[in-house]
C-alpha cells in the first residue's frame, strides 16, 4: 500500500451561507407567542402542590427498583401509582 499526503481541501468548493436567509426562514416559521392571559392561565393549569411523604429505607429501596424497572423517576412512579389506585 502506497504512503500518500492527506488531500487538501479547496477552499473554493465551500460556499458561506447567507445568515439572512437563516434569519429569515426562522421568522417564517415562527410560532405565534400566547398572550398574557393565555400564559397566566396556562401556568395555573400545570401548578402542582409539593407534598411531603416520610417513607422506610425498605420502601424506597422497592419504589427505586420499581421505578428503574419502568424508566421512571421516584416522583413519576409515586403519581402514577397514586392516580391508578385514587377512586374516580
Amino acid at each position: 500500500m502506497a504512503i500518500v499526503s492527506k488531500p487538501q481541501r479547496r477552499l473554493y468548493d465551500f460556499v458561506q451561507p447567507d445568515p439572512m436567509d437563516f434569519i429569515e426562514r426562522a421568522a417564517e416559521q415562527q410560532t405565534p407567542s400566547l398572550s398574557a392571559a393565555e400564559y397566566s392561565e396556562a401556568s395555573k393549569r400545570r401548578r402542582k402542590e409539593p407534598v411531603i411523604i416520610r417513607f422506610d429505607d425498605y420502601v424506597l429501596s422497592k419504589l427505586d427498583k420499581a421505578a428503574a424497572k419502568r424508566g421512571l423517576s421516584r416522583a413519576a412512579l409515586v403519581r402514577l401509582l397514586v392516580m391508578e389506585h385514587l377512586p374516580d
